[in-house]
């Protein structure tokens, strides 16, 4: 059952436009909680868990002033399973009290939930997030045009793109994960006439729960 404020996951492949749609939705005064950010927060300068992440990985994931390297970071872990399966057990459950604390102060008929890896690599959505999450929103885009977008925000070669790309789920498994998909090919205008529609679907929605 949807809870009283709907919530809804907005997810997608990296450069489909997610911050694109998210922007539209801010603009509708709907908060926007962003995962990615919360992450970010967990590990800035200061954080008494940065001493954690020294006792694991090492001194090879700062940079000079101390600050954590993300990159870093990323490249231990994505090369050993177990070294990931750590780092997410140490994080997840952080990152969803964090979401939990946002979700008690939002105030309106529904929130955004912005979620980049809401889908994992298997298709799956991981339990500590879908129990937080009453539908699904994928912003959708050809694969080419992914690829062309990324290559140019990033400046990337045609095969990094792809590779960054394949690390994550596939676009079948992030639309079979959907309740609602925003079509991401076309011009701005088309974008926005998409959201309008499924923001006043979510305004129905929300009031139908309550």
């Amino acid at each position: 059952m949807p809870s009283q404020q709907l919530r809804v996951a907005l997810t997608g492949g990296i450069a489909s436009g997610k911050s694109s749609v998210s922007d539209l939705f801010a603009k509708k005064s709907i908060p926007i909680i962003d995962a990615d950010k919360i992450a970010r927060d967990l590990f800035k300068s200061g954080s008494p868990l940065l001493k954690t992440l020294l006792e694991k990985f090492g001194e090879d994931i700062f940079h000079n002033d101390g600050q954590l390297n993300r990159k870093a970071l990323g490249k231990v872990v994505f090369n050993s399973p177990e070294d990931l399966k750590w780092l997410n057990e140490f994080t997840h459950p952080k990152v969803s009290a964090e979401i939990n604390n946002q979700l008690i102060k939002a105030k309106s008929p529904y929130v955004i939930l912005d979620i980049p890896l809401l889908v994992d690599k298997s298709g799956n959505i991981p339990p500590h997030l879908a129990k937080v999450v009453d539908r699904v929103l994928v912003v959708d885009i050809d694969p080419e045009k992914q690829i062309e977008r990324l290559c140019k925000r990033e400046k990337l070669s045609t095969l990094d793109a792809k590779a960054i790309i394949a690390n994550q789920s596939t676009r079948e498994q992030k639309i079979a994960q959907s309740d609602d998909v925003i079509d991401n090919n076309g011009a701005i205008e088309e974008l926005e006439q998409q959201v309008n529609l499924i923001h006043n679907q979510y305004l129905q929605l929300s009031q139908n729960a309550n």
